[in-house]
């Protein structure tokens, strides 16, 4: 059951880094997004509450500039963003940001990401919204393809990491002003599992918030019987390319999971496993001497940095039927949102985003398919449907409305769900939404000015 541990001083490497959250301050290193314009020195966000969804027009262009947003939300004046197009990339059905664990914003919120429905990546102007040309097909990011776990640099706005479409073992490093790729890992040859074929997250991981250590999966995948097989988790140190520890499938019983990320601080590894309550979701020590378990299920969540610089993993629950957060090194749990409102009625499903690394203490939620004894949508209007919102990570904290999503009968099933994703510096957050249009879903950018922060 113990892993395969590299060398005593290879790990006491790894405990003399400095660890990111340990401060609730931004490193100084760390560019800041440009200012939001359009906003009164004194905005701030209104508590949650049912407040009505005004109708909206639709808008059919892309913003041009962030001095003119695409709409003003009418409940809570917000400056509103259309960020994508289905028709800025060739034959597709739909262009939008991936998904709420994965930063859709560079570290200085200058640059986007947004995949398209066939496949392919676009790089746009934070600041116009205009898509950046690149050399791959149709204008996309060359050699990014699929589920190629797209992870900016958390420093360098330049910088972005990835890995082969469909799986590989190595990992690049891409400078996406010039569109070329580094080499950054390649694996082949220097794990225990010489069958394994794929060194990635499965899509919904992280690595530490100072962008060094990741945790991955090391997987393979049958043609013949249509499976992927797990044959381990193990830590990397992007910066000395050295792998730190591995942990053996033996040791979770071959269960494939659902993902694996990297805590925020680096010191945990955190896989999930979905309809296994046996192994739900776990946060190992980077060196997999031991585990906690967080949660037996495996739901809608993410990690994030707490207002004390703690790592906790924030989770919509159903079982419990709360929005909770849990400190990884402590196992205490602080409640955060009812998921049931009332009897019967349900807030719908719920997405996380805790990528605001530089602004400890916040997450992003966004809800859809709120219902009420079957009926969906729920036809009594409450505080947290069809909403993208800020909740503060602690007890009694603040809960504020952002933007209303209108997403409610035909959002336009998985690629039409909000899945909100929020900045580095908590500047930015992005949304998608069909304004209920039955169509395919577009990519909305909200800005968010730094009063809103404040006490």
């Amino acid at each position: 059951m113990m892993s395969k541990i590299l060398p005593v001083l290879a790990w006491l490497v790894l405990a003399a880094m400095p660890l990111p959250g340990a401060t609730q301050t931004p490193a100084a290193s760390t560019p800041r997004s440009a200012p939001v314009p359009g906003y009164a020195a004194d905005f701030r966000l209104k508590p949650l509450a049912a407040d009505p969804i005004a109708a909206v027009a639709k808008p059919t262009s892309r913003a041009g500039s962030l001095e003119a947003p695409s709409y003003v939300d009418p409940a809570y004046g917000t400056r509103v963003y259309k960020a994508t197009l289905a028709r800025d990339f060739p034959d597709a059905v739909h262009v939008r940001h991936d998904y709420s664990r994965r930063p859709a914003f560079n570290a200085d919120a200058s640059r986007y990401l947004a995949t398209t429905s066939n496949g392919y990546w676009l790089l746009y102007d934070g600041r116009s919204f205009r898509p950046l040309a690149r050399k791959g097909h149709g204008g996309s990011l060359a050699g990014m393809a699929a589920d190629c776990e797209a992870i900016w640099h958390p420093t360098d706005p330049k910088i972005l990491f990835f890995t082969d479409p469909y799986g590989g073992l190595i990992w690049r490093a891409k400078n996406v002003e010039t569109d070329t790729d580094t080499v950054i890992g390649d694996f082949r040859g220097r794990l225990p599992w010489p069958e394994a074929t794929a060194v990635w997250t499965k899509g919904e991981g992280m690595n530490s918030a100072d962008g060094r250590l990741f945790a991955f999966m090391a997987t393979r995948y049958d043609e013949k019987t249509k499976a992927n097989k797990i044959y381990g988790l193990f830590t990397w140190d992007r910066v000395a390319d050295r792998i730190i520890a591995t942990l053996d499938a033996s040791a979770f019983g071959g269960a494939f999971p659902d993902h694996v990320s990297m805590s925020p601080s680096g010191r945990y590894v955190v896989p999930s496993w979905a309809y296994r309550t046996d192994l739900g979701t776990r946060a190992y020590t980077a060196d997999f001497r031991s585990f906690r378990t967080l949660l037996t299920d495996s739901e809608h969540s993410d990690l994030a940095i707490g207002p004390n610089g703690e790592d906790l993993y924030v989770v919509a629950s159903y079982r419990a039927g709360k929005v909770f957060a849990v400190d990884l090194a402590t196992g205490q749990r602080t409640d955060l949102m009812s998921l049931y409102p009332a009897r019967g009625a349900s807030i719908g499903a719920v997405h996380v985003s805790g990528q605001a690394f530089d602004r400890p203490g916040w997450v992003v939620l966004s809800t859809y398919g709120d219902a009420d004894s079957g009926r969906e949508p729920d036809p009594e209007l409450r505080p947290p449907h069809r909403k993208v919102m800020l909740l503060e990570l602690k007890p009694g904290g603040r809960s504020l409305s952002i933007a209303h999503t209108r997403t409610a009968a035909r959002y336009g099933g998985y690629f039409g769900e909000p899945q909100a994703t929020i900045s580095r510096d908590g500047s930015r957050v992005m949304f998608a939404t069909n304004f209920d249009d039955g169509g395919p879903a577009d990519s909305y950018l909200v800005t968010l000015p730094e009063s809103v922060f404040a006490p």
